[in-house]
């Protein structure tokens, strides 16, 4: 016998003794073994963050369910059959197992339940350690546990490049070399950094992440190798630590690296060399041993022959060198990536919605996605601050997402005078900046785009440089 089974017999029996409707959800809020009338009352999904909200506690008890401020969301929020629950969540060593209910969809149930709380609250931890019981038995079932960070959700999906890259992950999941995360803004390049951190050998240390981009010139070198008292005016009289020191024993991750400014990039190279760090107006190196994760969403082949970044350091950085995919790309994903979207999103919308419809994953199917990941993370949760019923529907989308209707001859020869627009304003900024790197850098930022964008534009109209 299963242990769902078996959990479900023992569901019935314990129901039937104390006459009260059972349910028993696993740690995501899904339903695995109820009594017949919960399910028919209720369906097989509960509010999750009402649960996440409610069970701080090791038992709750809810008089008013439907009417509180945490069921707002909900779609049984002003009109939940329940009467009275009392709630568990079932924990042992830290990990999380589920929820467990014990319901009343009577107001004579709901008496009894208020009335006898304590007998109530004592079978109902009862239950709970024999279904741990059932569980740690049959080692069938997942759960989730208290340092769990879903790293899992990290790298979604089936594409070619994708299993490619878990191959790679867990090939180097005991090294320390320097790694190169390549794509385009919004592929989740940070989240992949943090995914390798606490996959390697120096997952107890500290994750520390730098924006390049983010940090003015003039500071970026007591910010990342630190500085030593009266190092220059304004200094902190006691110094400060750079990055590299709090990173010590852990992971570096560079974000936008190449942005990093030319003249600082010899000294980060010494330091990835020899491991020794010299903070500003300091005399005495210090030894870290870390692991540095670089990511860029720019070509750093092009910029090394630009002279815009060193191509020792490049080497030195991209030992491992690793690209994620545009969605784009890997359109057949989108339906993997939609409902774990939606699951991490309900407690920042308030809503509960399962799933979508047919029409809502074939529109997101049909868009390009220039933003990616993050783009789609935005539309989700768009639509589901929008949408009216359990489930996403093609009217909660933006608007830039409703379904186009067959277009006429006028609309196609519309859509082909824009096309040509857009050739000829690239056309015009190439021939105004240049066809080197440089000048297609500042094309890029004039109309808006990234540079790899750019180039995929001038594939698609057939744009090539001049011959002198």
């Amino acid at each position: 016998m299963s242990s769902i089974s078996s959990i479900a017999k023992t569901i019935r029996t314990f129901a039937e003794l104390l006459q009260v409707e059972i349910a028993f959800f696993n740690y995501e809020g899904v339903l695995v073994a109820s009594t017949e009338e919960y399910q028919v009352q209720k369906k097989d999904r509960v509010y999750l963050p009402f649960f996440q909200k409610q069970n701080k506690e090791a038992v709750s008890f809810v008089k008013d369910p439907g009417h509180m401020k945490m069921c707002k969301g909900c779609h049984f929020q002003s009109n939940c059959p329940s009467k009275a629950e009392i709630l568990i969540k079932i924990t042992k060593n830290d990990n999380h197992y589920g929820f467990l209910s014990f319901v009343s969809f009577t107001s004579e149930g709901q008496e009894k339940l208020i009335s006898q709380q304590d007998q109530f609250k004592y079978w109902l931890t009862q239950l709970s350690e024999i279904i741990l019981t059932i569980l740690d038995g049959s080692g069938e079932f997942k759960y989730t546990g208290r340092n769990s960070k879903e790293n899992i959700n990290y790298i979604i999906g089936n594409h070619t490049q994708l299993k490619k890259l878990k191959e790679l992950l867990s090939r180097i999941a005991n090294s320390t070399s320097s790694i190169v995360i390549t794509g385009e803004t919004g592929t989740g390049k940070s989240l992949l950094a943090k995914f390798i951190h606490e996959q390697s050998m120096l997952r107890k240390g500290e994750f520390i992440e730098i924006n390049c981009a983010s940090i003015p010139e003039t500071l970026f070198e007591s910010e990342l190798f630190g500085y030593e008292e009266g190092a220059f005016t304004g200094a902190n009289k006691k110094g400060k630590p750079g990055y590299f020191e709090l990173a010590d024993r852990g992971t570096l991750f560079l974000d936008e690296v190449a942005d990093l400014p030319v003249h600082l990039q010899p000294k980060l190279l010494k330091v990835l060399q020899d491991g020794m760090v010299n903070r500003v107006g300091g005399i005495n190196p210090k030894k870290v041993n870390i692991r540095v994760i670089a990511a860029t969403n720019q070509p750093l082949e092009e910029m090394m022959e630009a002279k815009k970044f060193r191509s020792d350091l490049y080497y030195r950085l991209n030992v491992i060198p690793i690209h994620l995919p545009a969605l784009r790309e890997r359109k057949e994903d989108i339906e993997t990536l939609v409902p774990i979207l939606i699951d991490r999103l309900q407690n920042r919308t308030g809503k509960f919605i399962q799933t979508c419809s047919e029409g809502f994953l074939k529109r997101l199917q049909q868009y390009h996605w220039p933003g990616n990941i993050r783009e789609l993370e935005n539309v989700i949760e768009y639509s589901m601050n929008m949408e009216r019923s359990h489930q996403l529907t093609e009217s909660s989308l933006p608007d830039f997402l409703h379904p186009v209707l067959l277009q006429s001859p006028k609309k196609l020869k519309e859509q082909n005078d824009l096309k040509d627009m857009e050739k000829d304003g690239i056309l015009q900024a190439l021939n105004r900046y240049g066809f080197d790197f440089e000048g297609k850098k500042l094309v890029a930022e004039q109309l808006g785009i990234s540079v790899r964008t750019l180039y995929r534009k001038m594939e698609k109209y057939n744009i090539s440089v001049p011959v002198r």
